[in-house]
């Protein structure tokens, strides 16, 4: 696989990733709002375990979706992948999307460094691995 097709399948999977993540962190957020609305005026603690439980989901979707997309996308050989853009989805990203409300162009740029991110490392690691330890190519 040549290294612009390899880095534009691996950066078009981590902005799918970043997306799906995104809107399932905001769909649980919406349903623990709703759910614990009229608790939290008695209890303000109420919901915290929903909270905790969703930002584990959340972190948890992003690599998962990113691994497998990559994998039926015919992208092997991405571990170091998956690790960098998980590092950056948990540490950096996810607090700029999910607990703000970003405009359209600080999302996309949230998203295009994402995409980025995994596409250097995907690269790089095609690059690092000898050619003996290089996947096989899928026929289809």
């Amino acid at each position: 696989m040549t290294y612009l097709v390899r880095a534009a399948k691996t950066a078009f999977m981590a902005a799918a990733a970043t997306l799906v993540a995104w809107w399932l962190f905001h769909g649980m957020y919406a349903l623990i709002d709703n759910a614990t609305g009229t608790d939290s005026a008695e209890n303000p603690l109420a919901g915290v375990p929903y909270y905790l439980a969703a930002n584990a989901i959340g972190i948890v979707a992003q690599p998962l979706v990113l691994w497998g997309g990559a994998r039926l996308l015919g992208v092997r050989g991405n571990h170091l992948m998956v690790i960098i853009s998980t590092f950056m989805w948990a540490t950096m990203t996810t607090g700029h999307l999910v607990d703000s409300t970003p405009g359209l162009g600080e999302a996309i740029m949230w998203v295009t460094l994402q995409s980025l991110a995994a596409a250097g490392a995907s690269l790089l690691q095609e690059r690092l691995m000898p050619t003996s330890a290089q996947p096989k190519e899928r026929s289809s």
